[in-house]
């Protein structure tokens, strides 16, 4: 499957019928073929699922928290105001826009070795 077909089949899937979502799919996208070292003409259908949840993850996170920086909150405590902020994790804004270990946990089986197709 071409990177073409992968974002339409990831905006059908996800129901997005504008084309506002579709350099964040393609961002996702190259940051897996990235990372398993394949060709954005060749990638596996079996993807499709990884890369949907990526991007359902990403708006998601947008629809919530908006597109500008803000700093994610871990823990607020009221007692001697303390307040922790996140700084790693999937659950963290590095999470959210790029591969966390889980995602590589996922990714790990489509991996190739790099210069080979």
């Amino acid at each position: 499957m071409t990177e073409s077909e992968m974002i339409t089949k990831v905006k059908q899937n996800l129901k997005i019928e504008d084309d506002k979502q579709d350099l964040t799919i393609s961002d996702v996208i190259l940051l897996v073929c990235e990372y398993c070292n394949i060709n954005t003409e060749r990638i596996p259908d079996a993807l499709e699922r990884i890369i949907r949840g990526k991007v359902k993850g990403i708006m998601d996170y947008e629809e919530s928290n908006g597109t500008g920086f803000s700093q994610d909150i871990s823990s607020i405590k009221e007692g001697d105001g303390t307040i922790a902020y996140v700084t790693s994790g999937a659950n963290g804004k590095e999470g959210i826009y790029w591969l966390s270990d889980s995602d590589k946990a996922a990714l790990r089986q489509y991996r190739r070795l790099r210069g080979y197709v």
